[in-house]
């Protein structure tokens, strides 16, 4: 198995015709799994079903096995729409998992730069997903070379059936016209022809197998001969007296802007100037922070980029700034996450707030780890980065952040009689165990709508799930 595993399809070998064999059914397997796991409607249990099936025929298939770990994130990916009633992930997850099956299939070809911080990482993984295009007709190319004696047969069939159509369409119309009985007959058939068909069917049909053959075309494209052709880095150097000058500047501003935080942010806001109120002051200028801490994070990146090759005392500067530019990013996501903070606590957790959390959690972790780039630029920082942005994205697939905004949301409503009691309404089936609780609430309008809420998620239940594709544990376990 292992020496067949190592053939390239098209090297003339004994064993090539089982390789095709073996493409040909993982091609057959990808399409219908498609059409009858992923399509049909509000798919649950069957997506994570599909990423089992792929797994099972890619390890026997795929030229490398180590790169199939990249079907675990998938998974986890797939396994969002059985244990979350939460769709607002499904769209992503499709995007997010062609990413990451693109990277599966470079990691199987050696075209992964790693070492290298380069702009290559990322455009080759985009490059790639466009790259099963090119071989999604090999099935059909295989067939020819096979059946080259009925080649010119087959082609006059089809030339012939492709002729027929339109003249056999213009002669009914015509007769039609000519004849009231035939005219009836033919439209009687004609309509009970059109009302047969399931129209709908056979765009799962087409779709499926699109994605079949779009499938097949990547793990093709792992057997095409390795093109050793390198690409030469070009090494980038920077001018430090110009970069300095520019970190000193820019340091200056933040060194004033950070005092700033430090005097009337993180102490004592009673003093603000310009009759400025607390609440305003702090809960205001959360994006434009964020958005500076990226700013920051590139302008570390680049100058590392710019300066790893030189040495000197000037370099040693240099390194300093980025230092401290990296310490000031961290006050700048300090500062984000404490305005965040206050607005939650007049408002409570909604789902973009609950996000932005996590998110400056990742990214603090991000800023952790580019301290130590500085330090030591001898790894790949943007595939770091990604890596840490995968992470940040599937703990969102797997944590029910709707039962845990309705829980904070409904903790303040019994503790304060405030809370986004109606915010929490609108959240997916995930929030029940929550929203159950307002049953006992002795406010009858919230009570009716906590009733409302379940009559109306249960009905839909009832009305869409009738699949086994579309079972959904969360669903299940909180409107049966």
């Amino acid at each position: 198995m292992k020496k067949i595993l190592k053939l390239k399809i098209g090297d003339g070998s004994a064993n090539e015709k089982y390789r095709k064999i073996q493409m040909l059914c993982y091609l057959l397997v990808s399409a219908i799994g498609f059409t009858a796991l992923i399509l049909p409607n509000n798919a649950g249990i069957s997506v994570p079903i599909f990423v089992i099936i792929q797994a099972v025929f890619l390890y026997f298939i795929a030229p490398k096995r180590k790169p199939l770990l990249m079907l675990l994130p998938i998974f986890i990916l797939a396994l969002n729409s059985f244990i979350s009633a939460n769709d607002m992930w499904h769209i992503s997850n499709f995007f997010v998992a062609l990413i990451l099956y693109s990277v599966m299939t470079l990691w199987m070809m050696d075209r992964l730069p790693l070492k290298e911080v380069s702009i290559r990482f990322i455009t080759n993984i985009l490059e790639n997903i466009f790259e099963p295009l090119h071989h999604m007709g090999a099935p059909f190319r295989w067939f020819k070379d096979r059946n080259k004696g009925n080649a010119e047969t087959t082609r006059r069939v089809i030339l012939g059936i492709v002729i027929s159509i339109p003249c056999l369409l213009f002669l009914i119309l015509m007769l039609s016209a000519a004849d009231e009985v035939f005219s009836h007959g033919s439209a009687r058939v004609f309509t009970d022809f059109m009302l047969s068909i399931n129209f709908t069917f056979i765009f799962k049909i087409i779709v499926g197998f699109t994605a079949g053959f779009y499938l097949f075309g990547f793990i093709y494209s792992t057997y095409k001969p390795k093109d050793d052709k390198k690409v030469e880095v070009k090494t980038k150097n920077g001018d430090l007296i110009i970069l300095n000058i520019l970190l000193t500047s820019i340091l200056f501003i933040y060194t004033i802007f950070v005092i700033i935080q430090f005097r009337y942010l993180f102490a004592d806001g009673n003093n603000l100037p310009y009759g400025l109120s607390y609440t305003y002051y702090a809960r205001h200028g959360f994006f434009e922070l964020l958005f500076l801490s990226f700013v920051n994070i590139m302008l570390i990146l680049i100058t590392v980029w710019l300066t790893k090759t030189k040495s000197g005392s000037g370099v040693k500067f240099t390194k300093i700034l980025c230092y401290y530019l990296c310490a000031v990013t961290v006050i700048l996501l300090i500062s984000s996450f404490y305005r965040m903070w206050l607005y939650n606590i007049d408002d409570g957790l909604t789902r973009l707030r609950l996000l932005v959390f996590g998110f400056l959690f990742f990214e603090a972790i991000g800023l952790i780890i580019t301290f130590f780039y500085i330090y030591k630029p001898k790894f790949n920082i943007i595939a770091v980065y990604l890596i840490i942005g995968l992470t940040y994205y599937l703990v969102l697939n797997l944590v029910p952040i709707d039962r845990i905004i309705a829980k904070e949301q409904i903790d303040r409503y019994f503790r304060t009689g405030e809370g986004g009691v109606t915010y929490s309404l609108t959240l997916s089936d995930d929030a029940a165990p929550e929203i159950a609780r307002l049953l006992n609430s002795n406010d009858e309008a919230i009570k009716a709508n906590a009733n409302q809420y379940f009559q109306d998620n249960s009905q839909w239940y009832r009305d869409n799930i009738k699949s086994w594709q579309a079972w959904n544990w969360s669903r299940y376990a909180n409107l049966r």
